[in-house]
């Protein structure tokens, strides 16, 4: 699958909800924002509408429009779910504004909805005002204006990383001030987002040497590993990755970047460990399985992601999960399932459609036996501008085990011209070689000798490619030498195959002759006694050279000492002994055939 999907381990921490009453929070909601930062996204979503719903104060709403910016921050890029939770968070301030205009967090709030649709210039010109308004010394209010400078990185969002570093230093320069580990990780992230990561480190570092329970430090020891992951230091990034398990082995986030991580280096075992591991810990509530779908569909696990998608159809509503479970079913084989989705997929969506949606439903019309739609789905897969997956070359495929051979020539070409196109997918002898036959097949088959010359190229290419490779590569191994001449010794025999249905049969003689120079008399014993007898009837009938043509015949017998054809024309049957006169008396035979026929003419 072609989308890259965010990681959901963000920015965690206890919330503080004013001067006056900073991180004063009930069990509930501290237990809530657990949940949150655990990746348990059901559970925090009912805590906060229930309190919301129960109170509507400005803190219950503040929560609630929190949790919101929170998910949409972690929502894949394009996503049609990053509005609508934008929408509901914004719903939210918005009521807490109105319940208490003095509690300017949900001010805050409304700035980072700005942020998230990429409207950085009014979000900043909101959050002014809330530091303007309590004089820049209200701790809450600097750390989570500073918090949500760093929540949105994708494209269409906005973020200010250097203002949240600012506003977290001011904290600092605060006479009355508490040191929290949450302020450095927001400091870490944001420098993350600078891609300076020696501070990063540093600040998480800090987080981790103020952390009073088990889930701040795993979450402080994963954020270090997403550092040292983005620096590409794979070892120091699985030793981060371990120090949180071992901090709190319940701690889901861990799991999904330990996954990530497993997933960029192809260990799709390790990776699906940990992926069971994150819903484990985290919870099957529709939002996480929406996302362990995903996730498990870029680690093959192609049965994982079925079976997680029946817990949640008709809970979700997402456009891509007709997608997702019409290519997995098509990598299990499960062709005629496969292809509905896929139908319903395109039916319903037909406005964002990617090349392979139609390449995967032209495989199940292939293995349906449905060729001529599997040549429909595959050749506007092709249009799509598909640059992964050679569609040409499949529609051939179909078209040459349909017999249709010129169609599957021209087929041939346009996958041989798509390649030429890719960097990384130059043509080889062997599509020369495909194409070449189809064309021969064709040739054979209809007698339409005009397509003799593209037979003709397609061989000749095919031959000095494989011959190049083999001068030029000083690190083949035996077998792939063995295989390359191949290659190059067959193109001659081909050229002369595509030619000897001309009336000059002078054509197709010099390919032959070049075989016979060629080819090995052990592995070639029977290609060779086709050129050899070619080169024979061409001077029984053509120069009339029936002694030279002889001589083409016995190096078949050289080659097949049991012949019949060149023991023919080399030795052939004793003329019948002439006819003696009747005795006296004797009957007369009964008319008869005459007594030999003359030698077949060829």
């Amino acid at each position: 699958m072609r989308v890259k999907f965010k990681s959901l381990f963000l920015v965690a921490g206890m919330l503080a909800l004013g001067a006056s009453n900073a991180f004063a929070q009930s069990p509930e909601t501290v237990a809530a924002l657990k949940s949150l930062d655990g990746d348990r996204l059901g559970s925090a979503r009912e805590a906060f509408e229930k309190a919301a719903s129960s109170s509507a104060s400005a803190e219950n709403q503040f929560y609630l429009g929190y949790y919101y910016l929170r998910v949409a921050g972690i929502e894949e890029e394009g996503s049609p779910k990053i509005a609508e939770y934008l929408e509901k968070a914004k719903a939210a301030f918005d009521k807490g504004v109105a319940a208490n205009p003095k509690y300017v967090l949900n001010n805050v709030g409304l700035a980072g909805v700005l942020l998230g649709q990429g409207k950085l210039a009014e979000a900043t010109a909101i959050i002014d005002k809330a530091l303007a308004e309590t004089k820049s010394k209200d701790e809450d209010v600097l750390w989570r204006a500073a918090e949500v400078y760093t929540l949105f990185s994708q494209k269409g969002q906005a973020n200010d990383p250097g203002k949240a570093i600012t506003l977290i230093d001011a904290i600092g320069a605060l006479k009355k001030k508490k040191e929290r580990p949450e302020y450095q990780i927001v400091k870490g992230d944001a420098y993350l987002l600078k891609n300076d990561g020696g501070p990063a480190i540093s600040a998480y570092e800090e987080a981790l040497r103020l952390q009073q329970d088990t889930q701040m430090a795993a979450e402080a020891y994963t954020r270090m590993g997403r550092v040292w992951k983005r620096g590409k230091n794979y070892s120091a990034t699985q030793t981060s990755f371990n120090d949180a398990i071992k901090a709190d082995e319940k701690f889901a986030p861990v799991y999904w970047e330990f996954a990530e991580l497993w997933l960029r280096a192809g260990n799709y075992k390790n990776a699906a460990e940990n992926l069971d591991k994150y819903i484990q810990y985290s919870e099957e509530s529709p939002d996480v399985i929406l996302r362990y779908v995903k996730f498990a569909f870029l680690a093959q696990q192609y049965e994982k992601v079925v079976d997680a998608l029946s817990k949640i159809e008709g809970k979700v509503n997402d456009p891509d999960l007709p997608r997702i479970k019409g290519w997995s079913l098509t990598e299990l084989g499960k062709y005629q399932p496969a292809a509905e989705n896929l139908e319903l997929l395109l039916r319903s969506n037909p406005k964002k459609v990617y090349p392979d949606d139609y390449r995967y439903l032209g495989i199940d019309y292939r293995e349906l036996k449905q060729d001529s739609l599997a040549i429909q789905a595959f050749s506007k897969a092709a249009a799509l501008g598909d640059t992964v997956f050679n569609n040409y070359e499949e529609i051939a495929k179909i078209q040459q085990a349909g017999k249709k051979y010129l169609d599957a020539a021209k087929s041939y070409g346009q996958s041989i011209a798509w390649k030429e196109e890719r960097p990384d997918k130059k043509p080889s002898y062997s599509d020369f070689y495909r194409q070449g036959l189809a064309y021969y097949f064709h040739l054979s088959t209809t007698k339409d000798t005009t397509v003799i010359p593209q037979a003709t190229a397609a061989f000749g290419r095919m031959g000095f490619m494989a011959d190049s490779i083999l001068k030029s590569n000083t690190t083949l191994t035996d077998d792939q030498k063995d295989g390359l001449k191949t290659f190059a010794v067959m193109a001659p025999l081909w050229q002369g195959r595509s030619n000897r249905l001309l009336a000059d049969r002078s054509v197709a003689l010099p390919y032959y002759e070049q075989y016979t120079t060629v080819a090995d008399t052990t592995k070639n014993k029977k290609e060779l006694i086709e050129a050899y007898q070619y080169a024979a009837y061409y001077q029984f009938l053509v120069t009339k050279d029936n002694d030279k043509g002889k001589e083409f015949m016995k190096k078949i017998i050289e080659l097949d000492p049991a012949n019949p054809e060149a023991n023919r024309i080399l030795n052939p049957p004793a003329p019948p002994a002439p006819a003696t006169k009747p005795k006296a008396g004797a009957k007369p035979k009964a008319a008869g055939a005459k007594a030999a026929a003359a030698p077949a003419k060829h």
